[in-house]
C-alpha cells in the first residue's frame, strides 16, 4: 500500500509541475485521493472555479501557454 501512495504522490508532484503555470488554474488540491483536484477558471470565471480532473486539464492544453505576469 505504501508503494501505491508513493506512486500517487509522485504523479501529483508531476501534475503540479506540468500544469501549475496555467493561467486558468487557481488551485491544485494536495489530496491525492481527490478525483477532480484542479480548480479551473476557464469556463466559469475566477469567482467560481470548476473542479476538473487531470485528463480534462491536459486535454485543454492551456497549461502550455503559462500565466501572464
Amino acid at each position: 500500500m505504501d508503494e501505491l501512495l508513493q506512486l500517487k504522490n509522485g504523479l501529483h508532484r508531476l501534475t503540479v509541475e506540468l500544469i501549475g503555470n496555467c493561467k486558468y488554474c487557481s488551485l491544485i488540491s494536495s489530496n491525492v485521493e481527490f478525483k477532480t483536484p484542479i480548480y479551473c477558471t476557464k469556463f466559469t470565471g475566477a469567482i467560481h472555479p470548476t473542479c476538473v480532473d487531470v485528463h480534462t486539464c491536459l486535454a485543454c492544453q492551456e497549461y502550455k501557454n503559462g500565466k501572464t505576469p
